[in-house]
């Protein structure tokens, strides 16, 4: 033992040295991370293992702007003024973003930075770059498996509902036919149908939603009415839990996707009545709060307003690993076989309202229940009202001009075709993207506007719009369709789209969306 701490003393002072610039160039080399060094934004020196993962030439970024690793300024823009936010607060920083390759392919990439030296911060910022496309990828094909678990939920729910509605538009036209002669009673019914018909295409939007893929539409949403949604959805899944609601009467505003919120809501709801086994009762509580710099949360939170949203079950609870890891992306409480399913993943919760610049705890015990609190940012802006009030056909813009309505749905042609007769327009019906084109080739100069459906056989909605625009650049096209506006719809607009319209729509909106185009002067 003295002879061994001998030499051990004798080894202290070669190990405690400083490493020699061979060690030190070896280990760089050698590193598996991608490292560069950079000032003011431009790279002063990067390892080999960073020409690696960009796939430029060795030594060819020295002196170059790191604006050559992004595929857009925007991306440049948001990267550099996080990681200088962030290393000035904390000292160091961590970014997820999108790089580009020498070739232009991007890959996804996280990034760790610090300052070279704390006391001299003009020496430079340290970056180490990792390559995580396959991580992403994993968690992707993850979260798409919870969210087809979560449309099985909303699926079910939806179908009943659905009957529901279909019962009540039924019921309603049967005692329209005895109530022919009753003005009064007719207009009730039609009320009434109107109601539901909206209510359906409500729940449709929903699926739509959760259909996008994780394609974020921001809007101002009221959380109150999300919320209610979810639980609409909920409640006929578990009739035997008691749901008691604390909403704050103020109206609670957030920005965000209403499909990504929604599912926040419905993972939580479902995993919390999956928890009560056999009854019990769930209380789901909503008010704005205010979070002082001086906040006492375990990590980083921004101060400012938030709106929370409590979620508390009597269910089962759970002990302290558990809870401990019930954000990891591949934990599951549910066993293999288990035909309740997998349970709805947390993770995924946790990654939206992260994204949407909010934070989630999680207070539980076992055998005593759980409570889930998110906290959102709120906004000082006003959700839109989702409808204009009734108006009557008289109040409604009209015309007389030819317009092309071109969908493969016979229903849609029949009340497209009633809908511009009414509104005093010549309708010209196609049922195809082919017809439709053929028709235009032939009466181009009657055609005033085209209402295009996106989905047709034999050719489809954007083949179509092109092959229009190239014999009359100045066409006006207004896309129809039952989906929600996505990239494709987006790309046609900045094509030279005139404008969209979801069905279902009402022949107010409909009157409405084709006047405004007509009336816009062309280019």
């Amino acid at each position: 033992m003295a002879e061994r701490h001998e030499n051990n003393q004798g080894d202290e002072p070669e190990l405690s040295g400083v490493l020699s610039q061979q060690d030190m160039a070896t280990i760089l080399s050698r590193s598996p991370v991608g490292i560069c060094i950079t000032r003011n934004r431009m790279i002063l020196w990067a390892n080999p293992r960073f020409y690696e993962i960009t796939g430029h030439p060795d030594e060819s970024l020295t002196g170059k702007n790191a604006r050559i690793l992004y595929p857009t300024d925007r991306e440049y823009d948001r990267v550099g003024d996080k990681l200088g936010t962030d290393i000035r607060g904390s000292g160091t920083a961590v970014i997820d973003t999108r790089l580009s390759k020498k070739d232009g392919t991007a890959f996804d990439s996280r990034l760790r930075a610090t300052y070279l030296d704390p006391a001299n911060p003009d020496q430079g910022i340290l970056v180490m770059v990792s390559d995580i496309t396959d991580i992403n990828s994993r968690a992707t094909q993850t979260q798409q498996a919870q969210k087809m678990e979560a449309i099985g939920t909303l699926a079910g729910s939806i179908s009943h509902d659905f009957n529901n509605l279909l019962m009540g538009i039924q019921g309603h036209l049967s005692l329209m036919r005895i109530s022919l002669d009753t003005p009064d009673r007719l207009e009730g019914h039609i009320s009434q149908i109107k109601r539901l018909v909206d209510t359906a295409a409500d729940l449709t939007s929903r699926l739509l939603g959760f259909a996008r893929g994780g394609k974020y539409q921001i809007t101002v949403l009221d959380i109150n009415q999300v919320l209610s949604m979810a639980l609409e959805i909920i409640k006929p899944t578990r009739k035997d839990i008691r749901v008691d609601t604390f909403f704050s009467p103020a109206t609670l505003s957030v920005d965000g996707d209403n499909s990504q919120i929604e599912q926040v809501f419905l993972n939580i709801l479902t995993n919390a009545s999956q928890a009560m086994v056999d009854a019990g009762t769930l209380t789901v509580t909503t008010r704005r709060v205010e979070i002082p710099e001086d906040h006492r949360f375990p990590f980083q939170v921004t101060p400012g307003a938030y709106v929370e949203i409590t979620i508390q079950d009597t269910g089962i609870g759970m002990d302290e690993a558990t809870r401990n890891r019930i954000f990891d992306p591949f934990f599951s409480t549910r066993e293999i076989g288990d035909k309740k399913g997998r349970g709805l993943g947390l993770s995924t919760v946790f990654g939206i309202v992260k994204n949407h610049g909010g934070f989630i705890t999680v207070e539980s015990r076992k055998g005593e229940g759980s409570t889930f609190r998110v906290s959102l940012p709120a906004s000082d802006q006003t959700p839109q009202a989702d409808s204009l009030p009734p108006v009557s056909l008289a109040q409604m813009p009209k015309g007389s001009e030819t317009v092309l309505l071109a969908d493969d749905d016979e229903q849609v042609l029949k009340v497209g075709a009633g809908f511009l007769k009414a509104l005093g327009y010549k309708p010209m019906l196609a049922n195809n993207g082919l017809e439709a084109v053929e028709l235009f080739t032939l009466y181009q100069d009657e055609i005033a506007v085209v209402v295009l459906d996106l989905l047709m056989p034999v050719m489809d909605g954007k083949t179509a719009f092109s092959k229009m625009r190239k014999i009359n650049p100045d066409a006006k096209v207004l896309v129809a369709t039952g989906y929600h506006v996505d990239d494709e719809v987006k790309g046609l607009i900045k094509q030279g789209c005139s404008g969209f319209i979801q069905k279902p729509f009402s022949l107010d909106r409909f009157s409405r969306a084709i006047r405004e185009i007509l009336d816009r002067p062309s280019h």
